[in-house]
């Protein structure tokens, strides 16, 4: 399933957490909380509405819950979409997140596996060692789980600046995934993701139906002149 991104410029990549109609997520986590019931819906919607805009449709997951396999994997197999699972691997085993068994079954999925660090830290609040650390460890645990390369990465909280871009595509990240909203250019490295949250589903339609235009296509192209401009004015 993952690579078949057929002759679309642009995508619509929308970003979810627990999936679970009883939540798994704990503490700040219940804010990015959205039972299957309510969400299913709306991702049917933007199945078709994708279609009909000529984009591709990927649909992330972040934070290895346990909804992954149970609820998110079976609806993008039935439909054909790519997913993509952003895994925190100190979580792998904990009660209401996957194993390092689940991971092995989402890949035989078809299903893109990427980084997310070993243990949800800001990577923006920590230093550079603790930050190279956290990727590191992280990556080395998937990729000895899936006994192969594994090149995506999603910063934890979507927070990155230019020196964490810089960080991550030399260290061979093919793709960087963020929480900015819009639609992604299929050529272009760094992703929006449009992160689904209770109230926002107005937000998503309006992308979801758009067909992506000059003007997007130079805002994914400006993306790292933006990212190295705000590091240095010192914003978020």
């Amino acid at each position: 399933m993952t690579g078949k991104r057929g002759a679309a410029r642009f995508e619509l990549i929308v970003g979810v957490h627990d999936l679970s109609e009883e939540p798994d997520a704990r503490g700040d986590e219940l804010k990015s909380w959205v039972p299957f019931s309510a969400a299913r819906p709306l991702l049917d919607e933007l199945v078709e509405t994708s279609r009909e805009a000529g984009t591709r449709l990927r649909i992330t997951s972040d934070d290895a819950f346990r909804s992954d396999v149970d609820l998110l994997a079976p609806w993008l197999v039935t439909h054909g979409i790519a997913g993509s699972f952003f895994v925190l691997t100190r979580f792998l085993g904990r009660p209401g997140r996957l194993t390092a068994n689940d991971v092995r079954g989402l890949a035989d999925l078809g299903m893109e596996i990427g980084v997310h660090g070993a243990d949800h830290l800001d990577w923006t609040a920590i230093s550079e060692r603790e930050f190279l650390d956290d990727v590191t460890e992280g990556r080395a645990i998937l990729e000895g789980i899936l006994g192969r390369p594994v090149d995506v990465v999603a910063p934890p909280f979507g927070r990155f600046d230019a020196r964490i871009l810089h960080h991550l595509f030399a260290m061979g990240f093919r793709e960087v995934h963020t929480c900015r909203p819009g639609l992604a250019l299929t050529s272009v490295a760094i992703k929006p993701r449009n992160m689904l949250k209770a109230g926002n589903e107005a937000a998503l339609r309006a992308v979801g139906g758009r067909r992506g235009n000059w003007s997007d296509a130079a805002r994914c192209r400006l993306r790292p002149l933006s990212v190295r401009l705000k590091t240095l004015a010192g914003l978020p």
